[in-house]
């Protein structure tokens, strides 16, 4: 009986140690990038959490921020920025990949200054290159009409539809 005891103590012990082992590989690093939108957000979502070596990672929309949670045995910082450029994206120095960076919608091209667009979720009210004009659309907060629509008036797909 006291020999199952110390074995599973033992084992305990082992386990802890083995555990504090990886805690200690895992390392946070935070990258600045240029998404600018949701599309942006969904980009980096269906990406970062297939890199190896990443444990976890948080994408902050407002400030185009990635808090990436990586194992130091298997990835690093600058391999981890490599693979944002080669989705498009800066990553601190490393510049975007410019063939990626074509590929991606419009808004998710926009300088952060100009804001992303007038489309619905992404909370402005300038045009999102979208539509011909890239002027808001009357549903937008800014109710302007878009000439991309017959007529140039709003359209039907807005909520408050404002003509």
């Amino acid at each position: 009986m006291k020999r199952i005891i110390i074995l599973a103590l033992v084992s305990l012990i082992t386990l802890g140690v083995n555990a504090q082992k990886a805690s200690k590989n895992e390392q946070s690093v935070i990258i600045q990038t240029n998404g600018v939108c949701q599309k942006c957000a969904d980009k980096f979502n269906e990406n970062v959490p297939y890199f190896k070596g990443v444990k976890s990672y948080k994408y902050d929309q407002k400030t185009a921020k990635l808090t990436i949670n990586y194992d130091a045995k298997k990835t690093n910082p600058d391999q981890l920025r490599q693979q944002i450029s080669k989705l498009g994206y800066n990553a601190d120095n490393v510049k975007a990949d410019q063939a990626a960076r074509a590929k991606l919608p419009a808004c998710c091209r926009a300088e952060k200054s100009s804001g992303c667009g007038g489309c619905a979720g992404h909370g402005n009210s300038q045009g999102c290159g979208n539509h011909q004009s890239g002027k808001s659309c009357g549903g937008h907060q800014d109710a302007k009409k878009c000439a991309g629509h017959q007529g140039g008036k709003a359209c039907d797909n807005h909520k408050d539809q404002k003509k």
